[in-house]
């Protein structure tokens, strides 16, 4: 993930002004055609021959009466944050984030998908910065992870287990602080694949993926996660699935993304696109308005996106595709990179976007 859990902060977009408090009402001709050419009462769940799901915090969801009438609308996935930062300090668990959407599982037709077991970003400095020797480390993530999947066996059916160990530009493992722990390569990855056999002692029945971010402008990396998905798979490592972000923007190629989809599919693994969204200015331009044409590209690009993963992921490998941030008022974009920008479907109102029609077109493509 490239993103970490963010709070949320209102950005509302119109065709006339980008106001960070304001609220406004965006309405266009983009817009106006895709409700002629579409059911409006249409629901993403509703067309969608696989689950549908959304990363959003629990307390948009608890304070926001029109978020979480979305949510229950629209998705039948959630993806649960589970940070490391769960265990704050060694030993000390914080389980009200997952906890919540459990509960709300329980009165809603929703699957829940952990996201992430390890991942060095934001991970507290306890173990970051742990000094101990790699028996102790692993002791202590071994702990982390069948504590937390233990707590939810049954209840979770998949989960991130570890998150971006490469470069984001290439396939080449990553000089993180867990990667630091060990003298080489082969031997971190050994340590990669005893985490997924941990996850997979505390639960056998959860699903376990790989997830990571850019194949579609990578293909080395793409390359790199095949490779090792094979190694996995040849030494009865438990493994059932890659994520593949798509955090992308209107100008990504196409072929990059019909590329990555085949390539990764061609594991025969489940393939979920975990965090997607597209953002309408990849340059950071100081932009006073969003254009219509901004809007008709993401609109095309959502569109496109889920297109080619229906069409080129086999349906028994399609997991789902899970939408990152429920809204512009709280993209991680916005809210922690402070970027003006606008990738999501829903607008900083939460009202449907042109992008919201492109991509319910691309699901019943």
């Amino acid at each position: 993930m490239i993103a970490l859990f963010v709070t949320s902060f209102l950005i509302a977009c119109s065709q006339q002004q980008i106001d960070p408090i304001s609220p406004a009402t965006e309405v266009n001709l983009s817009t106006a055609a895709a409700r002629r050419s579409l059911d409006s009462n249409a629901t993403l769940k509703s067309v969608a021959t696989f689950p549908v799901g959304i990363a959003t915090g629990s307390r948009l969801v608890a304070q926001n009466r029109k978020a979480a009438d979305l949510v229950a609308a629209q998705f039948t996935s959630k993806t649960v944050y589970a940070y490391m930062s769960i265990e704050p300090t060694q030993g000390t668990f914080n389980f009200g984030e997952s906890d919540y959407w459990v509960k709300y599982a329980q009165s809603h037709s929703v699957r829940l998908h952990g996201h992430c077991l390890v991942y060095h970003t934001g991970a507290p400095a306890w173990i970051t910065q742990l000094k101990g020797n790699t028996n102790e480390f692993e002791q202590a993530i071994k702990n982390h992870i069948q504590t937390i999947v233990g707590r939810y066996k049954g209840k979770m059916k998949s989960w991130d287990v570890i998150n971006e160990i490469t470069y984001y530009n290439s396939g080449a493992i990553a000089q993180t602080p867990f990667r630091k722990m060990y003298a080489d390569d082969k031997s971190y990855m050994e340590f990669v694949k005893r985490c997924f056999l941990w996850a997979h002692e505390a639960d056998p029945d959860a699903l376990l993926f790989y997830n990571d971010a850019l194949y579609e402008v990578s293909p080395s990396k793409v390359e790199a996660i095949v490779n090792m998905a094979a190694d996995f798979k040849r030494s009865g490592t438990p493994i059932h699935g890659l994520g593949t972000q798509m955090h992308v923007d209107i100008n990504t190629p196409d072929a990059g993304i019909r590329n990555s989809l085949l390539r990764l599919a061609s594991t025969g693994l489940l393939i979920h696109m975990s965090e997607l969204d597209i953002c309408i200015n990849p340059n950071k331009d100081a932009i006073t308005a969003i254009s219509a044409k901004m809007n008709d590209a993401q609109q095309n690009k959502y569109k496109v996106v889920a297109s080619l993963y229906k069409q080129l992921v086999p349906g028994r490998l399609q997991y789902g595709i899970t939408l990152w941030d429920l809204s512009d008022a709280d993209s991680w974009l916005v809210v922690q990179k402070n970027r003006v920008d606008a990738p999501c479907i829903f607008d900083a109102n939460y009202n449907k976007k042109p992008a919201f029609y492109g991509l319910l077109e691309g699901l019943m493509n």
